[in-house]
């Protein structure tokens, strides 16, 4: 089942820990270690039993997550739930979910940003539940998030603006799952997702969405050789399935996005074998 496959999902990047003569630090172990119980439990409870622990878990993150030496503490044990740190370690994104049944999920998360005179800030992923299929143009914040789960974040400078680019996933329902990939910034010490940060050459829209069956698996990846985020090619599994999602599997071949200026730029029908 998607849900039982999750942890292998979100296997975690080791960094560096927190520096052992950091007063807080035994705080914060203490911290990973019951945040680490905590996830255990929720995972092995009834869905119907899950929203106290839920409320128990967020409430008690938006505590540690700001204590001193927080960001600079790697939370590598929390290895139920994807951690993803930036390559200049000024932001940090914490998502998981919980499948309430097969037809629904709910996801959660906070992003740790790490402002000018080290200033911590701390701000909740709150899922708005809404549907996301052939979703590209949105409103989309902090506070108005279309809930999936991060599994990669790139970072790029242009000039004096830093992007981040945000790949995640959706288990969607038992029929179909969706990748995506969209990017933020942080601003005034805030995040802000990126509007009009993918252009296919005719249209420019402000994420990408990759959405196929349950029955196949589809890679979306940064391949470090090509320097491009990497994708199945994905087409109905026959032609009168066409636009009927749940249907559709890759072909075989791939495209690609180049980050150019601030800007993901389409290139069809790559050569990826070199990922394989």
């Amino acid at each position: 089942m998607k849900f039982i496959l999750t942890a292998a999902v979100f296997t975690l990047l080791m960094i560096a820990g927190a520096p052992a003569q950091d007063p807080l630090y035994p705080e914060l172990v203490k911290a990973e270690n019951r945040l680490k119980a905590m996830f255990e439990e929720l995972y092995e409870r009834e869905a119907k039993e899950v929203d106290s622990l839920l409320n128990e878990i967020q409430g008690y993150m938006e505590e540690v997550l700001m204590l001193d030496g927080a960001m600079e503490f790697p939370w590598s044990k929390l290895d139920r739930i994807g951690v993803r740190t930036t390559e200049d370690g000024k932001v940090r994104i914490f998502t998981w979910h919980v499948m309430d049944h097969p037809e629904k999920y709910r996801y959660f998360g906070f992003i740790q940003v790490q402002g000018k005179r080290d200033k911590l800030s701390l701000f909740p992923l709150l899922n708005n539940g809404l549907a996301q299929r052939g979703i590209y143009r949105l409103d989309q914040s902090t506070s108005n998030w279309y809930g999936k789960l991060y599994y990669q974040v790139l970072t790029h400078q242009v000039k004096r603006k830093t992007y981040y680019t945000l790949l995640g996933m959706d288990f969607n329902n038992s029929l179909s799952n969706i990748k995506f990939v969209e990017m933020i910034q942080i601003q005034r010490n805030k995040p802000v997702f990126v509007k009009n940060g993918f252009s296919n050459g005719r249209d420019v829209v402000d994420r990408v969405v990759l959405e196929y069956s349950d029955q196949v698996s589809m890679s979306v990846r940064y391949d470090r050789k090509l320097e491009m985020i990497t994708y199945d090619h994905l087409v109905p599994m026959h032609p009168v399935y066409q636009d009927q999602y749940e249907f559709y599997g890759p072909d075989g071949s791939f495209d690609g996005l180049r980050f150019t200026d601030g800007t993901w730029m389409l290139q069809e029908d790559i050569d990826a074998r070199i990922q394989n």
